[in-house]
């Protein structure tokens, strides 16, 4: 079974785009990226026994922001220190990743971000599994754990309706019920789909390429090269220069 796990950046008001993103792993390959978070907290937190929930924001705060227990443990060098250990985790961990950003002026009145990406998500994560089927003779199901936040109740009843009726482009044949939602703090798993969601919402709200470039092959994509993992809804794809709108436009 391949397991997918997914978190948001950008739905603050002030944000101009959305973002929902994570990572597609295989059962197996789960307590390798456990272990390797768990081995950073005893590095940099050795007297902290519960788990620390490891967030891309506190650890790059500033010199002047606040900073939230138990980062403000460390000082500014040693957070981005960790930042960047994380980072090298996110890009070993042996897995699939997913990203559907939304530029929120392009939607209608009647239209919700977290809806819409999460429907374009559970249809590539779909595609995902059978593709793995068709070419590797994979029979894995696939089950999508998401961040728990104020969105729950609404996406529960949307994703059983996914689940009952499909998206608009095919049924969800390989996706197992409905999402189940969970804490950040109790899955390690949630918390590198939450940097994942940080790196792509940097890129597209602000422009920050550097990690993101770092992360892009890990996107899923077929053996021509063609982007399935990453999509940017936008009001105009034909100039968007990024790699996504760039694939589908070739």
């Amino acid at each position: 079974m391949y397991l997918l796990y997914l978190d948001e950046s950008g739905a603050h008001s002030q944000a101009r785009h959305f973002v929902l993103a994570g990572v597609a792993i295989y059962e197996a390959s789960v307590y390798w990226a456990d272990n390797e978070l768990n081995r950073l907290q005893a590095q940099y937190f050795p007297g902290i026994a519960e788990s620390v929930l490891f967030h891309a924001t506190p650890l790059r705060a500033g010199e002047r922001d606040s900073v939230p227990y138990p980062f403000n443990l460390l000082d500014r060098d040693t957070r981005f220190k960790l930042l960047d250990e994380l980072y090298e985790v996110v890009q070993a961990v042996h897995g699939t990743f997913f990203a559907v950003v939304v530029e929120k002026s392009s939607l209608t009145a009647n239209e919700n971000p977290y809806e819409l990406a999460l429907e374009q998500i559970l249809s590539r994560f779909d595609h995902f599994l059978r593709r793995m089927y068709l070419e590797r003779n994979q029979r894995d199901k696939g089950l999508v754990v998401i961040a728990d936040s104020s969105y729950r109740e609404r996406l529960e009843g949307v994703a059983r309706q996914f689940a009952a009726e499909g998206t608009r482009w095919h049924n969800l044949n390989n996706i197992v019920a409905i999402p189940f939602f969970t804490l950040s703090k109790n899955s390690r798993l949630l918390q590198i789909a939450d940097l994942i969601a940080n790196t792509v919402y940097g890129r597209y709200e602000s422009g920050y390429a550097s990690r993101f470039d770092s992360i892009l092959s890990k996107f899923d994509q077929d053996d021509r090269n063609r982007m399935h993992g990453l999509v940017h809804l936008c009001r105009d794809r034909e100039t968007c220069y990024l790699p996504c709108c760039l694939t589908r436009r070739m």
